[in-house]
């Protein structure tokens, strides 16, 4: 083991990479069957789009585990410097406007009631702040083409400080 990473292997860690990368593609296909279906049907139509939803909750909830072992290992995502779910990044968008974001795995790990603005890891944007610092210009894609952010503050999930 390394001395960088306490209780988890090289191995250990190749090995969650995979299967949190095996689970997010298994959930792209519910996610998007959800997301897509006819809110009226009959009983059997509802009872399907429910126990849909628990397959998804139970991915979901696998993906935020493995996240978890690997961030307290001291891996914070799939390759060195990834944005650490639960991390909270103020941003000046091109615009002029400033948003803080709070970064998720997921985004229904957002509760409703934080009123959170909330971006995944694994969005453009979320992928293009791994490994950035307050001070830095990123350039990610958006669907109307390449965009800018500055980064005015990023601040890491608490125990992670």
């Amino acid at each position: 083991m390394s001395p960088t990473t306490p209780g988890l292997s090289a191995d250990g860690r190749e090995r969650l990479e995979r299967e949190v990368a095996l689970l997010r593609e298994q959930r792209r296909e519910p996610a998007a069957d959800l997301s897509d279906a006819d809110p009226v049907g009959d009983r059997a139509d509802q009872a399907e789009l429910l126990e849909r939803a628990d397959d998804l909750a139970q991915l979901d909830g696998r993906i935020k585990e493995i996240v978890e072992l690997l961030t307290r290992a001291g891996w914070t995502d799939e390759r060195p410097g990834g944005l650490v779910d639960g991390t909270v990044v103020t941003l000046r968008f091109a615009d002029g406007t400033v948003e803080t974001l709070r970064a998720v795995m997921v985004t229904d790990e957002a509760s409703e009631d934080e009123g959170a603005q909330v971006l995944t890891v694994d969005s453009p944007l979320g992928l293009a702040l791994a490994g950035r610092h307050a001070g830095d210009t990123v350039t990610y894609r958006t669907p109307d083409g390449e965009t800018s952010v500055d980064i005015l503050a990023v601040a890491p999930p608490s125990g992670l400080t």
